[in-house]
């Protein structure tokens, strides 16, 4: 356990940032446990968990562009696909009569529409302005934050493109907008919630309200790991498709990312590893133009995913951002899906991201 600031200097601390004080990092959700979950829980104090919560919303623009968003029909149902931020700013309203965090972005992204009675994958670009009227929980050592929305002004959508050669383009287009305009729409009147647990920095996202002591779906159970956990999730990848999961911080050069995947659904997929400078022009093609996107440079781990096998590798790498990449396609790796026309086994992969010492 770190050190636990007194009552009095975790208050300016948390509230002010006043000199001397210890990283909020170093703070962590267990630090807040000083105060006693029934004085922060009470929703009447609503001063002080106001100021609790500022600290951490700062870093929300810079998680939201450092890392793609994963699109959902519903917590317990495959992403279908992800927005990536390009520009964020926010702000931060506390007075006495509105208490709200604001967040405006642009950025653009790719869904896949056969959940909406399309098939096909869209690229768009969407922008908007949300309000949200943040608050928090703390529960056996957790921190459960809450990013209700309050109001959602502003919000666009345009589609870049339609991966779908079954439908004549005025009917692509129109079904695109409004399917993607349903999808973007969906996710941000849900809100989120996102939870830290204990000292070690890790997070949880979920769609929605997640109530405390519960946590979202996750298709692998980790238990008593000293990694911390960056991702775990389920994706679907149609064929010809990609996804583009990150991205991945690792923070020291002696640290690794260990992925553990799973394949059901098709007979192999492509898993690749690449750095962020790599990702960022595939992920803009990728959005803009049919099939594939091509591998502008040889990728730091391509090997192939085979059904019915857990599948486990670490990789050592330098400091910096990285993205695990899933294919199933022809035109990369070594995998070859089937070829026959309106044949489309998805890859349906149970993904797991940590990040920890190099052994």
């Amino acid at each position: 356990m770190r050190p636990r600031a007194t009552l009095a200097i975790l208050l300016v601390c948390l509230a002010f940032g006043a000199s001397g004080c210890p990283s909020r990092e170093s703070l962590g959700a267990s630090a807040l446990t000083v105060l006693g979950p029934g004085i922060v829980n009470n929703p009447a104090n609503k001063s002080l968990r106001f100021d609790v919560l500022k600290f951490g919303l700062e870093q929300f623009c810079f998680e939201m562009l450092r890392r793609g968003a994963p699109l959902k029909m519903s917590d317990d149902q495959p992403v279908i696909g992800r927005f990536f931020a390009e520009s964020c700013q926010s702000q931060v309203i506390d007075d006495e009569s509105r208490k709200s965090f604001v967040v405006q972005y642009m950025g653009k992204g790719y869904a896949w529409l056969a959940a909406m009675g399309m098939g096909g994958r869209v690229g768009f670009t969407s922008t908007g302005l949300i309000e949200y009227a943040p608050d928090f929980q703390l529960h056996e050592g957790a921190m459960y934050v809450y990013f209700r929305p309050r109001r959602i002004d502003a919000t666009s959508f345009q589609t870049l493109m339609i991966d779908d050669t079954f439908l004549s383009l005025g009917a692509r287009m129109f079904n695109a907008d409004e399917a993607g305009r349903r999808i973007v729409t969906g996710q941000l009147q849900r809100g989120f919630t996102v939870i830290r647990y204990g000292d070690n920095g890790e997070t949880d996202f979920g769609m929605g309200y997640v109530p405390k002591g519960q946590r979202p779906f996750k298709p692998f159970v980790v238990k008593n790991s000293e990694k911390v956990q960056l991702a775990n999730d389920r994706t679907e990848v149609h064929t010809k498709q990609l996804d583009f999961i990150g991205g991945f911080e690792v923070k020291d050069d002696d640290q690794a990312l260990f992925l553990t995947l799973s394949l059901d659904g098709a007979p192999a997929a492509d898993v690749f590893v690449i750095p962020k400078g790599i990702a960022d022009p595939m992920i803009d093609r990728y959005v803009r133009q049919s099939g594939p996107a091509p591998l502008p440079a040889p990728p730091l781990l391509d090997e192939p995913l085979l059904a019915g096998q857990l599948w486990q590798r670490y990789l050592p790498l330098p400091k910096g951002l990285y993205y695990l990449v899933l294919d199933n396609s022809a035109e990369l790796g070594r995998t070859q899906p089937p070829a026959q026309q309106g044949d489309d086994r998805a890859a349906k992969v149970d993904y797991l991201v940590q990040l920890g010492d190099r052994p």
